[in-house]
């Protein structure tokens, strides 16, 4: 395949910029067939076409951490055995933030409301989903019952937190774009995203480490001849456990440091 070739996750998924690269692009041409074709759901169908073009990579990535996790994880810190692809995630998400934030600003307002109305409709009612008060709890709830999802589409479908990943990063592009265009604009962008950067960075990362989790059993289930899948699952709870931290630590931030 054409989209396994551009990037391969043998001699690709530990070098983020090209996954960056292939994830802007791929996001870029998904918004471009979405609209064009799919007037109707442009965002839900731009989220689907993004996913397409990244579940063959995602795949293969997940197939050679599992196996790498196998063969020399006991002898590498955590953070060496699952940094680079934790990066890889992270490279992903930020491609299509990046191209969609930026999409989201440049195009007409009436483009922008076909393109991302159901992702509009979604940041609106999260910004009037929690109650004072009880923020931090509301909030935390939340992103758990988003984090069991990147877990379970992971686990159950392989490559299939990343509809969970994409459609996160089409909210929080929508949300940047809105907050950048109340200051003008592109200039503004920086902005939006550093609105959500000092709590964002620790739930976002937190999804992908969840995904991370859910994908090395699941490869390790496949892979019939799988000779440490205790280890396996060993790393993988140890991986959700560092998850919900992170949302813990994330939660904290933005109700105590950023809404008081």
């Amino acid at each position: 395949m054409v989209l396994e070739w551009l990037l391969e996750a043998k001699k690709d998924r530990k070098k983020p910029i090209s996954i960056f690269v292939f994830s802007l692009i791929s996001s870029l041409v998904a918004l471009f067939i979405s609209y064009t074709v799919f007037k109707e759901g442009t965002g839900f169908f731009t989220i689907t076409i993004i996913s397409i073009a990244l579940i063959p990579f995602i795949n293969s990535m997940m197939r050679r951490e599992e196996i790498e996790t196998e063969e020399i994880g006991e002898n590498q810190k955590f953070l060496e055995r699952h940094g680079d692809i934790i990066s890889a995630y992270a490279a992903m998400f930020l491609g299509m933030i990046v191209a969609m934030s930026f999409i989201f600003v440049l195009l007409p307002a009436n483009i922008v409301e076909d393109i991302f109305n159901e992702q509009i409709k979604e940041v609106k009612l999260i910004q009037g989903q929690f109650t004072f008060g009880n923020q931090f709890l509301d909030i935390f709830v939340n992103n758990l019952g988003v984090l069991i999802l990147a877990f379970l589409f992971s686990f159950i479908l392989g490559a299939g937190s990343i509809l969970i990943i994409a459609w996160n990063a089409s909210v929080l592009s929508a949300a940047i774009g809105l907050i950048a265009k109340s200051f003008g604009g592109v200039q503004g962008i920086p902005i939006g995203i550093m609105t959500f950067l000092p709590h964002g960075s620790f739930e976002l990362t937190a999804y992908f480490i969840g995904a991370i989790a859910g994908g090395l059993i699941s490869a390790a289930l496949i892979r019939k001849n799988s000779h440490k899948f205790l280890f396996v699952v060993k790393d993988s709870i140890t991986l959700m456990l560092v998850s919900i931290f992170f949302l813990i630590v994330g939660g904290i931030i933005e109700t105590v440091i950023i809404l008081f």
